[in-house]
């Protein structure tokens, strides 16, 4: 054996059980504080974000893989309000959801497929505002962002409120399937 090994192997000091306890505290302390932000985060808010980046990667397979032109709508938690007198389309009076909708005969419909069919949150997951790369903020009513056939979207960013203080964003990448989820409220000048 290396004779400086030796030294070490050999030497008889320990911890002490003040130096133990020490430890056990500080390492408690933390898991108190991060504890109930991850029971919080791995609970519904998780299924919502899996949901979320679920329905997105499906809306772009189906988009290319079937030709269609798709549009991903945001229903934000703030319904639009308009008080022009025009009609709004039926699939658009939603709020805190998602829904993949398509054209047809001039109108937007709800997609026909069960698996892209609408989602509703509740209201501890709220769809705040999304910001598009063309620099406009929406934050009532609906944001549609399309997926064309040729396999590709629009950059977006999804603003995601989280028991009416967590804040999160959800990416979508122009030529990605799948959506990145980050803390905090991101913009496009901002994310890394």
């Amino acid at each position: 054996m290396l004779p400086f090994l030796r030294k070490y192997i050999s030497a008889d000091d320990g911890f002490t059980l003040i130096e133990i306890i020490i430890v056990i505290v500080v390492m408690s302390i933390m898991a108190m504080m991060v504890a109930p932000r991850m029971t919080r985060f791995l609970g519904d808010e998780s299924k919502n974000f899996n949901l979320v980046s679920g329905v997105i990667a499906k809306t772009y397979d189906d988009a290319f893989l079937n030709g269609n032109m798709n549009y991903l709508a945001f229903h934000l938690y703030e319904p639009f309000t308009d008080d022009s007198g025009q009609e709004i389309e039926e699939v658009l009076k939603r709020n805190n959801a998602i829904s993949v909708l398509q054209r047809q005969d001039g109108i937007f419909v709800d997609h026909p497929r069960e698996i892209l069919k609408s989602r509703q949150f509740n209201d501890s997951f709220k769809l705040v505002e999304v910001l598009l790369s063309t620099g406009e903020k929406i934050t009532s009513g609906n944001a549609l962002v399309p997926f064309y056939p040729q396999g590709y979207s629009d950059n977006v960013i999804v603003h995601i409120l989280i028991n009416d203080e967590e804040e999160w964003s959800l990416k979508i990448y122009k030529h990605l399937k799948e959506a990145e989820v980050k803390y905090g409220f991101l913009t496009f000048e901002n994310d890394e």
